[in-house]
């Protein structure tokens, strides 16, 4: 869980370049969901064994998948998400990747697209892959156990709708005429797909009225996030504001935390755990108050942010800043106000 202690979370601070870690946040965070009824899919990521001394390599040498990252043009999260699992399937030895993207039509109309078709063993897979950001749009947990209550930062999207759409068309791809037709025309010698779902993220759970979760021990916070149906127990977690709520938060508490900040994470900075030099925090912090108020208050856009607490790096005397605490800050008016 994402709230974790430092040393909960230190495997991933060994990893020294962004995209490194972002690839292992993704080899071995915990889906969001770890059971979907409605769908014959296995939940992803599979016990993979030991990645750390693959990562390890890949660490000291990235240039095999930051040129992978380079040759994708498009800024959005879920392309940059599929293009870590494609370099994944690509590049791991248990996997082999056979296709990505591979359009089933109807006639002139377009159904769908296989993410992934890959093989593991003897096993072929036909994987599908999302990375999402939700938010409870309730403080009863009784109601919040229901997908509906789940929102995209942006209110353009919800954890129902995004599950429905996964069992009822994207899924179930590979068994529709279209499909079939496809896999047996590209893969003769394949006579039964498995299906995967991988689908990670952090789901965010109102504030605690007015409490610094900062403040809080790790249980204390912990007992404060709502849960939907068949979430993942280590899933990560966070907390949400409105604007005017955290500010008036941020204020009142101020000094509470001498060794903790609050940051605003870049998009690039939403998978894995923060970890920020001296200096880096530094022009952060400063940039943080102006940051929020721009983003949130004048462009309606939410704005992702992390605490990030003071320790010495694993292996110096350098001192390092790292992610205890992950939130999102909203507009006022977003989605609609809380019961």
């Amino acid at each position: 869980m994402q709230i974790a202690s430092i040393a909960e979370s230190e495997p991933f601070y060994q990893l020294r370049h962004l995209a490194v870690r972002d690839l292992a946040w993704c080899c071995l965070s915990a889906p969001l969901l770890q059971a979907l009824p409605q769908s014959e899919a296995q939940i992803l990521p599979l016990d993979t064994g030991d990645l750390w001394p693959w990562l390890h390599k890949l660490d000291k040498n990235p240039t095999a998948l930051l040129t992978a990252l380079a040759s994708v043009k498009s800024t959005r999260l879920g392309i940059y998400y599929e293009t870590l699992w494609r370099f994944y399937f690509s590049h791991n030895p248990d996997w082999q990747l056979l296709v990505h993207n591979l359009p089933i039509n109807r006639g002139k109309a377009t159904l769908g697209a296989f993410d992934f078709l890959c093989k593991q063993g003897n096993d072929f897979w036909h994987i599908e892959t999302a990375v999402k950001f939700y938010l409870c749009a309730t403080r009863d947990p009784q109601q919040a156990i229901d997908w509906r209550f789940w929102i995209g930062p942006n209110s353009n999207d919800r954890l129902d709708l995004k599950l429905a759409r996964l069992c009822d068309h994207q899924l179930p791809l590979h068994t529709t005429p279209e499909g079939r037709s496809a896999l047996q025309t590209h893969f003769p010698h394949a006579t039964h797909w498995k299906s995967g779902l991988c689908m990670q993220g952090y789901l965010f759970s109102p504030a605690p009225i007015n409490l610094n979760p900062v403040a809080l021990s790790r249980t204390e916070a912990m007992s404060h996030f709502i849960r939907p149906h068949h979430n993942h127990p280590s899933q990560g977690m966070g907390f949400w504001w409105h604007l005017r709520d955290f500010l008036h938060i941020n204020t009142t508490t101020k000094n509470i935390t001498a060794d903790t900040v609050w940051i605003a994470l870049q998009r690039a900075q939403w998978f894995s755990p923060v970890q920020l030099s001296d200096a880096e925090l530094t022009t952060e912090a400063h940039l943080f108050n102006d940051k929020l108020c721009q983003q949130v208050q004048q462009t309606k856009r939410p704005l992702m942010i992390a605490a990030v607490k003071k320790c010495r790096s694993d292996n110096s005397e350098d001192i390092v800043w790292r992610e205890v605490l992950r939130g999102i800050v909203v507009a006022d008016d977003w989605p609609a106000t809380l019961e």
